[in-house]
């Protein structure tokens, strides 16, 4: 783990932090109060400060130790995110939500683990995407035990499920992955790859009306946040795999 984890974790600003109300008479709503202070201040804010640490090379940093023993792991963990802070132990409770640490084997042979919240989740049930394999105690990778057990990712399986609702919303245009969408124009079927997320000239994301709409009138060549890098028309065989036709 680099020396700096501790600064890259927590250097970002908090939440509403800017927005922190001011300990004066005119934003209390009691004339009789002079000043606002503690709890009061609190409940004369709409909202309120919130850490907002940046975990993305905590998560990082894990699956990187894929393979190596979690003892090793950890003490390398608390080398650099020790006890002495508060800010420090709040990281290292996030942890836990990138590794399922506490897994055991049930008596059927189905992986199980114990939550930080205390609660217990199976295999078929878990989001996080390592573990710690009992067996050996080494890290090891979600998807690879539950394609071991027969059994789907917890998070493949959401993600499944929104693409088949996203499709039955929008039957003429597939999202597959990343920037590759399928779309029927023309009555007939195209696999194209967007050059990046398909973005107005004003730099907002635009909805799939709007995305479906630049695509048939090929509006996208004059839309400054993406283009179309490459179409193709689909084969007679991917369009039996896909279940899609022609007009």
């Amino acid at each position: 783990m680099r020396e700096d984890m501790f600064k890259v974790i927590i250097n970002r600003p908090r939440w509403a932090s800017r927005h922190a109300p001011r300990s004066k008479t005119r934003y209390d709503k009691c004339p009789d109060r002079q000043r606002v202070t503690g709890h009061r201040m609190m409940l004369e804010a709409s909202y309120t400060k919130h850490l907002n640490e940046n975990l993305a090379p905590l998560k990082r940093y894990l699956h990187k130790q894929k393979g190596r023993k979690w003892n090793d792991v950890f003490s390398e963990i608390c080398e650099h995110l020790d006890t002495g802070s508060t800010v420090k132990m709040h990281v290292r409770e996030h942890v836990e939500d990138f590794i399922y640490i506490k897994v055991k084997i049930s008596p059927r042979g189905m992986l199980y683990s114990n939550t930080k919240w205390g609660g217990l989740v199976e295999l078929k049930n878990w989001f996080a995407e390592l573990y710690v394999d009992p067996s050996d105690g080494t890290i090891k990778e979600t998807r690879e035990a539950c394609r071991k057990f027969g059994v789907t990712f917890r998070r493949d399986f959401y993600k499944n499920e929104r693409r088949k609702a996203f499709n039955q919303k929008h039957p003429f245009i597939i999202h597959l992955d990343g920037f590759k969408w399928r779309v029927r124009l023309e009555e007939i079927w195209y696999e194209i790859e967007l050059s990046g997320r398909p973005i107005s000239e004003s730099g907002y994301e635009i909805g799939l009306d709007e995305l479906y709409t630049s695509l048939q009138t090929h509006n996208w060549r004059r839309q400054d946040g993406f283009k179309v890098k490459t179409k193709r028309q689909l084969s007679k065989k991917e369009l039996k795999q896909a279940k899609l036709s022609n007009a």
